[in-house]
């Protein structure tokens, strides 16, 4: 299952390089956004963004006689073709102008300066993935895998990382956990026997 969602920024100056036309810019933006469905009660997660493959789209480039509404939605319309997005574009092309203009009214620019207008669209196709409830990544999971990965990198005697080529990787007996040989050595002399982090019992340290 598909959607997609559109957000439309529309950013807006006075430009008095330019004599008679307003100028507006647009460009597009596409990605995919991943959802997870819980098929035991139907809730939605985001789960991941990703910039779509396919060549960008090219810039578009107008110039603007006026801020009628239905003139610009003509002009952004036979570039788009796509009614609802350029009828969107167009209503806040004009109240973004209405605005800035009404703001130039106290300053000493001419009542009709032309603007500089820049369009961002950002297209977002939903991606839902359906799947039953035991299999759902949950907040909690992707926190505890990251917590995992952290404490594999990462000796947590020294806080310094496990792959130090200078150092050698002992693992303790009883559970997975991996430290340091001077650092589990050292830790074991305080007479504590277990792991720092598990608080399994130690015992000895086995070479990897």
């Amino acid at each position: 299952m598909e959607t997609k969602s559109v957000d439309v920024h529309v950013s807006a100056w006075s430009h008095p390089s330019s004599e008679f036309l307003s100028e507006v810019l647009i460009s597009k933006d596409r990605e995919f956004e991943e959802l997870i469905i819980d098929e035991n009660d139907d809730s939605v997660t985001s789960f991941r963004f990703y910039p779509d493959s396919s060549p960008p789209d090219p810039l578009i480039y107008l110039e603007f006689q006026s801020f009628e509404p239905n003139y610009i939605y003509q002009l952004i319309h036979t570039q788009l073709h796509d009614h609802v997005l350029s009828k969107q574009i167009s209503d806040q092309i004009v109240v973004k102008a209405q605005r800035l203009r009404r703001s130039d009214q106290s300053s000493d620019l001419p009542p009709q300066q032309p603007l500089l207008m820049v369009v961002s669209i950002k297209l977002t196709q939903k991606v839902y993935i359906v799947v039953p409830c035991y299999c759902a990544p949950s907040t909690t999971y992707l926190d505890k895998e990251s917590e995992e990965e952290e404490e594999t990198e990462t000796c947590a005697i020294c806080l310094e990382c496990i792959l130090d080529e200078d150092k050698r990787i002992y693992h303790m007996r009883n559970c997975s956990h991996l430290f340091h040989e001077e650092c589990v050595i050292e830790w074991l002399n305080r007479q504590h026997n277990s792991c720092p982090l598990c608080r399994q019992p130690g015992y000895q340290v086995t070479r990897v």
